[in-house]
């Protein structure tokens, strides 16, 4: 017989609901923000009518916001030095893991939008927390279940924003301005990386069937960026830094090709050397590792993250679930604030699309697709792709051209030839009808080529036995192709 309640939907059976974060990942958040009330003179009426100690979830954590709570309602200034005299005062420093604790915690990098962030995840763990002991008193009937339902209802209800509402009022109206403020206001200009495609804070994917060659095209233009150099008919205008965040090459073969690459310092963040140094695994879903590799790059003034892959670097998330995705979208627009792009490399699934919610292209700046080149060339060394943008980039209003790229590892030396060349090729035309325009007169336009070209290409292909014509579409004929593994 199964006696088990419902609140709202929610079954009490004594089970423990699946919980957004995990027990320890919230700590590097909490001590965010107990870094930046140590530090930060205003950082107390700014912040501590926001926060209660039931918010935070390590018991030494409670102890010194508690501590903090006393300093500053004696009006002493907060730092580490009055919150430790506080905490000897009350017998509680050596419980709250003493002063080397605190002064470890005021040393930590932090600011105000890292603090912003910070609590956010700790309200929403929170409630987390909040939500499943209620569950659990309804499920051992130590509550009513409406009693339980109520309160439930309570802590689904509270808003994880940023303060009451006339404290968003007034920061609503201090934020907002009119036509001709807008014009006269002094904005920084966002910096080009490469090109005039790619910027400082974009957020753009790069994404490709198996083994077509994203993580050259990622290593590619890491390089290029890092030694501010040229990458086809892209020039990078200045050196800037690089972290090139890896969840999938053997480390012995990531070195191989960026040393074929020659000189220009990359930073590189491999999982297998990760593991072999820490034994840990990294999962940019969890709230502690976002927030390092974030403090990371402020702190050493990173330009460019490159991520590669979604699959291999986000563990536990549903591709198809478009609100998992929240896990990583707020992440995302953390760097786009602080002026740093970020490429996210991925997986395209067996209809050519991108894999997964369509809902992580909505931010990006740009989308580019690769197309495998190498069943139509005679040279099939190495890996042979076709770069092209499926969703314009926003940082220029010219169109950026299809390339094709060959890239080349000599067996003897290990050095690596990239060449480049526009792809206004068979490739492109098929590519371009699979993505539906179909008729003459569109790709033509699409193209930019006369209709007279397209119809050479496509009597071509027709002779190669993959297209065909009804009426006045043309129609892919599947033959079974797949491409290769060389990525």
């Amino acid at each position: 017989m199964n006696d088990a309640k419902q609140i709202n939907g929610v079954v009490l059976n004594g089970s423990r609901p699946p919980s957004g974060m995990a027990n320890g990942m919230i700590e590097g958040h909490e001590r965010s923000m107990l870094a930046y009330l140590f530090t930060t003179p205003d950082a107390c009426d700014r912040f501590l009518h926001r926060l209660s100690p039931d918010i935070f979830s390590v018991p030494a954590h409670r102890q010194i916001i508690n501590a903090i709570f006393d300093v500053h309602d004696n009006r002493d200034k907060v730092n580490h030095l009055t919150v430790a005299d506080r905490l000897r005062e009350k017998g509680e420093l050596e419980s709250s893991g003493g002063a080397h604790r605190i002064v470890d915690i005021s040393t930590e990098i932090t600011s105000e939008e890292i603090a912003d962030y910070a609590l956010d995840c700790m309200l929403e763990d929170y409630r987390e927390r909040e939500a499943r002991r209620i569950l659990k008193d309804g499920a051992n009937e130590r509550i009513a279940v409406g009693e339980a339902a109520n309160r439930l209802n309570e802590i689904l209800s509270q808003s994880a924003g940023r303060g009451s509402e006339a404290k968003w009022l007034a920061t609503i109206d201090a934020a907002t301005v009119r036509s001709s403020d807008l014009a006269s206001l002094k904005l920084n200009r966002r910096e080009a990386l490469l090109g005039d495609w790619l910027c400082e804070g974009d957020y753009g994917i790069i994404f490709a069937s198996r083994g077509v060659g994203k993580t050259w095209l990622g290593l590619l233009i890491a390089k290029a960026v890092a030694t501010g150099g040229r990458l086809g008919e892209w020039k990078a205008p200045a050196c800037a830094k690089v972290l090139y965040i890896d969840g999938e090459m053997p480390a012995d073969l990531m070195r191989d090709r960026d040393r074929g690459l020659g000189s220009g310092e990359v930073e590189f963040l491999n999982h297998a050397i990760l593991f072999d140094r820490t034994e840990r695994v990294l999962n940019i879903i969890e709230p502690a590792v976002q927030n390092a590799i974030l403090k990371r790059c402020v702190r050493d003034n990173i330009r460019l993250v490159v991520l590669d892959n979604l699959s291999t670097l986000a563990s536990g998330i549903k591709e198809n679930d478009s609100f998992e995705w929240e896990y990583l979208h707020n992440w995302l627009l953390h760097f786009r604030r602080r002026k740093i792009a970020v490429v996210l490399i991925h997986h395209a699934g067996r209809s050519g699309e991108m894999r997964g919610t369509s809902k992580r292209e909505d931010a990006a700046f740009w989308v580019i697709s690769l197309d495998d080149a190498k069943k139509h060339a005679d040279d099939k060394r190495g890996a042979r792709f076709i770069s092209r943008f499926t969703k314009p980039s926003r940082n220029t209003q010219d169109e950026v051209p299809a390339f094709e790229w060959h890239v080349v590892t000599d067996p003897v030396t290990g050095g690596i030839s990239v060449a480049c060349k526009a792809a206004q090729s068979l490739d492109v035309f098929r590519r371009w009808i699979e993505d539906g325009v179909t008729e003459c007169g569109q790709l033509a336009e699409e193209m930019r080529v006369s209709k007279g070209t397209i119809s050479k290409w496509a009597k071509k292909a027709m002779n190669e036995g993959w297209l065909d014509k009804n009426g006045r579409e043309y129609v892919i004929i599947e033959t079974g192709n797949k491409g290769n593994e060389n990525e």
